[in-house]
Order: structure tokens, then C-alpha cells, then sequence
């Protein structure tokens, strides 16, 4: 509740000093205001009186509550539309808010509510920049303001489809909606149907650094005439850095491509000439994911597809229709390795006891684990392996972040992270173990751990990362002053 005039004036922050009540005297404060609230929603206001009768030494209070129902606001909201729109073509729909009070209202916020198929192509006034909503600073007395919107349903809509909106206060971040309502258009089915298919899903997904996107254009002939010159664009674009796209490696499937675009006309495919009643056909495109990224790279990249209808039955029927957008989110190219050494880098010795190992005689090694980051931070970040029941644990462990614990119930290492910046490209634990070999491990190598599982949470697509590392064992392949030395000996 927003207070306009008082009267009296109050003598402090919605307060009045009173004075002195003679036996049998009345009076009145009368509150002038406007309440900024959702519509419907429920306020209660509540007055505190406080008094000392003349013939007492100490105060008493009276507290009285009214509750007020809110049902309408002096903001009101309509939508305007087609009732029926096919595929492709254009449909506008109309926002309308009037101040229906004798005073001006002020910060109001009017919201949109589009279906997924909906392609927004203008709208007046224009949106900004980022923004889904529109402003409106101030509404004179009855104004009536109208704000249009113009676009197209996608080639996967059908049947009704329902666009709504809504307009209220704006209370620093809180909307306090005044009026709402939704209209329905029913998406009439087109002559042609095509969809856009992504590594199986027409949905927006993740992907990995060197993974190989494939997509399927997919598309049909739903007229009873034949379609001539039909053609699809194919259109990536990347809002914040480079495509991460190796288009060296691309199969097109016969596309022409214009920078980071594939056109898919008649040229190339005799179906897209003249589709014939009933006839499909399907486009394969495979496009990899670059191995490494640059800073300049975009880690998220939309995918677009169009198709433009020239001619329908010998009748001229320009048209242009698209596919719902696919954002392609890349997730962070974080990788772990484990290794066993003898022997540090520089050939400081850092295991015991003899090598190669002999029977009846103890050997320890050192057990790395290491992790590489650069794209995304990490959270929840976990390496685990256990050891086997004739390999010893020496407690003795060091890590650049984190924590290593061992159970010496379930023989089970764990190295966990809570979270690892980007500015942190690489991180490393070690541990180590110890093996007593015996005479049935003669002219083997011993195995130090079973596989390690690596987990990890993407902290921008929030996806879940995870990989299985190999058992280690004492070959030692990255130890090379301990090369041909893992081998166990009488």
C-alpha cells in the first residue's frame, strides 16, 4: 500500500501523535493511497492504538485488522490474433494495455508467453537488446497503449497452439501481475513437412570438444500435388566467439556453403526439383566439433534450417518456413590420467625397495592422478579407484587441491575436488602403494590398482562428465628410467 495524502499529516513514519482525549470525543485519520499488489491477491492492513487512561500510570494497546480483497486493477490487458495460421506464414498477434484510473500509473512490465515453434521476426515497439519483456514507464489517465508482434510458426507446429501474456508492477526484481489472458491459434499442417535432427534428438543439447555432430534433414510431400524448387538453408551462428566447427573435415552431403551456411537446392538433388505427392527424402550432414578451442572459440552455437517452397501444383506459392533453433552447448574439455612411477621426471628416485621387484622382497611406487581444464569450471569433482587385496597402502599422499582419503574397509581411494576454476588449467594428487610379489607373480606385471572412475559436474551446461581410466600396473609406461623394469623377478 502505497501512501498518497494523509489527514491529518502524521507527525512520523505512519504515525500520528493524538494528544489528550476528552470523556466522549471522536475523530477520524483518513489514509489516501493505491495498492501495488498481484491481482487477485488478499492485504491486510492493521492500525495500532496506543493509550494511558487518565487514572492509570502505564500504557495500553489496541490493535484492529481489515482485510481487502483484490480483484481487479485499473491496468487492464487484451490479445488479439489469427485464430488460424499455416506453417511459415506470417501471424501477428496484438498486446493492448490501457490505465482505465484518473491517475497515472507507473513501471509497468508486460511479458510474453510464446510457444517453442514461434519465430519472433519484428515487434513494435522493439524489444532490446537481450530483454523478453517490454517497459512501459508510465500510462497517462485511459491511455491506451498496443504492442505488436509479428513472426511464424515453425515447420513442428500443429494443432493449437497457445500464446498468452501478461502485464504488472514492476517492485525492484518483483513482478506484481495485474491482468493476464491467452489466445489460441490453431497451426494448420503445411504441404511440405521437414524436421532437423541432431545426434538423434530435435531438441537443444550438449555436445563434446571433437565430437562429430550429425544431423538429418528429414522431409515429406503431405499434398496430393507435386512440389517444385523446394530448397533448405542450413545456418549456425555463434553469438559470442568463432564457430567451433572444422569445416575441413564436414561432410555436406553435396550443400553448397557460404561462410557458416548450407544450401540444399534442386541443383544437387532431383527430389528438391519436384517432390512428388507423398514422397520423403532425407539430407545426412556430419559436422566435427574442433579438437582444441581457442579463447576466440564460442563453447554455445545455435543451428538453424529454412526451407523455401517456390511452386506448389504448378501454382506460384513463394514461402519461407523454419525449424525450431537447436543450441548446441559445448561442455568443458576437462580430462583426468592416472599413472604409476619408480623414478620422478627428472630421475629422482621416489619408490623403494628393489627394481624390478622380486619375490619376498617390498617395492613401493608412487601413484599419480592428474586433471586438465580449460573451458568450464568443474564441480563436484571425483577420481576413485580401490587397490587390490596384495597391494599395500603406505598412507602417504599429497594433491594441489582437494582432499585424497583411502578406506581401508572397501581398500578404496578417493581424490575429491569441490570445484576447479578455469584459471586453474590443471590440477595433480599422488598416493602411494607397495607390493611383496610371490612366486606365482614371477615374469608379470603386478597390478598396483583396478580401474579408476574420473566424475565431474560442468558448471555451465550443468551436465554431468565422467570416464573410466585403465588399471595401473607396474610397466610404468610414462616412467622412463623405469622402462623394461616392472616385470617381476625370482
Amino acid at each position: 500500500f502505497h501512501i498518497y495524502s494523509t489527514i491529518p499529516e502524521a507527525t512520523g513514519s505512519d504515525e500520528w501523535e493524538i494528544g489528550s482525549l476528552s470523556s466522549g470525543s471522536d475523530g477520524a485519520i483518513t489514509l489516501n493511497g493505491v495498492f501495488l499488489s498481484e491481482v487477485p491477491s488478499t492485504q491486510r492492513l492493521q492500525a495500532l492504538f496506543t493509550y494511558k487512561p487518565a487514572n492509570f500510570s502505564s500504557e495500553f494497546q489496541d490493535i484492529v485488522s481489515h482485510k481487502v480483497s483484490i480483484e481487479e486493477s485499473v491496468v487492464a490487458l487484451s490479445l488479439s490474433g489469427p485464430e488460424k495460421a499455416l506453417a511459415g506464414d506470417e501471424a501477428e498477434f496484438i498486446i493492448n494495455i490501457q490505465n482505465t484510473s484518473t491517475d497515472p500509473v507507473y513501471n509497468l512490465r508486460v511479458l510474453p508467453s510464446l510457444p517453442g515453434d514461434f519465430t519472433i521476426s519484428e515487434s513494435d515497439p522493439e524489444l532490446s537488446e537481450g530483454e523478453t519483456f517490454w517497459t512501459v514507464d508510465i500510462l497517462e489517465p485511459g491511455e491506451l497503449d498496443a504492442i505488436t508482434l509479428r513472426g511464424s510458426f515453425t515447420s513442428s507446429a500443429s494443432g493449437e497452439q497457445t500464446v498468452s501474456a501478461a502485464v504488472g508492477f514492476v517492485d525492484e526484481d518483483l513482478f506484481l501481475s495485474q491482468s493476464s489472458e491467452e489466445f489460441i491459434t490453431d497451426v494448420l499442417g503445411g504441404s511440405v513437412g521437414f524436421s532437423l535432427i541432431i545426434n538423434g534428438s530435435n531438441s537443444d543439447q550438449t555436445a563434446e570438444v571433437g565430437q562429430t555432430l550429425r544431423l538429418s534433414i528429414d522431409f515429406d510431400n503431405n499434398s496430393d500435388e507435386s512440389i517444385e524448387n523446394l530448397s533448405f538453408e542450413l545456418s549456425l551462428d555463434a553469438e559470442n566467439g568463432n564457430l567451433p566447427i572444422d569445416w575441413d573435415n564436414a561432410d555436406l552431403d553435396d550443400g553448397t556453403r557460404s561462410g557458416s551456411s548450407v544450401s540444399f537446392t534442386g541443383t544437387d538433388y532431383d527430389l528438391l526439383k519436384e517432390l512428388g505427392a507423398s514422397e520423403d527424402g532425407v539430407i545426412d550432414v556430419s559436422l566435427p566439433i574442433l579438437d582444441e578451442l581457442s579463447d576466440s572459440d564460442a563453447d554455445q552455437f545455435t543451428i538453424n534450417l529454412k526451407a523455401t517452397l517456390s511452386e506448389v501444383a504448378g501454382i506460384s506459392s513463394a514461402r519461407e518456413i523454419e525449424v525450431t533453433p537447436i543450441i548446441i552447448r559445448l561442455n568443458s574439455d576437462a580430462s583426468a590420467s592416472a599413472h604409476a612411477r619408480y623414478f620422478s621426471s627428472s630421475g629422482y628416485e621416489i619408490g623403494s625397495g628393489p627394481l624390478p621387484p622380486e619375490v619376498g622382497e617390498t617395492t613401493s611406487f608412487r601413484v599419480y592422478w592428474n586433471l586438465s581444464n580449460g573451458l568450464h569450471a568443474l564441480d563436484d569433482i571425483e577420481l576413485s579407484t580401490t587397490i587390490p587385496q596384495d597391494v599395500a597402502w603406505l598412507d602417504n599422499t599429497d594433491t594441489d587441491i582437494g582432499t585424497v582419503t583411502y578406506n581401508s574397509t572397501t581398500r578404496q581411494v578417493s581424490w575429491v575436488v569441490s570445484r576447479l576454476p578455469t584459471d586453474v588449467v590443471s590440477a595433480g594428487a599422488w598416493f602411494e602403494v607397495a607390493i611383496n610379489p610371490e612366486e606365482l607373480d614371477v615374469g608379470t606385471f603386478m597390478k598396483l590398482t583396478n580401474s579408476t572412475s574420473f566424475t565431474a559436474t560442468d558448471s555451465e551446461t550443468d551436465e554431468d562428465l565422467s570416464d573410466t581410466l585403465d588399471i595401473i600396473t607396474t610397466e610404468m609406461p610414462l616412467d622412463n628410467y623405469a622402462a623394461g623394469q616392472g616385470v617381476v623377478l625370482e
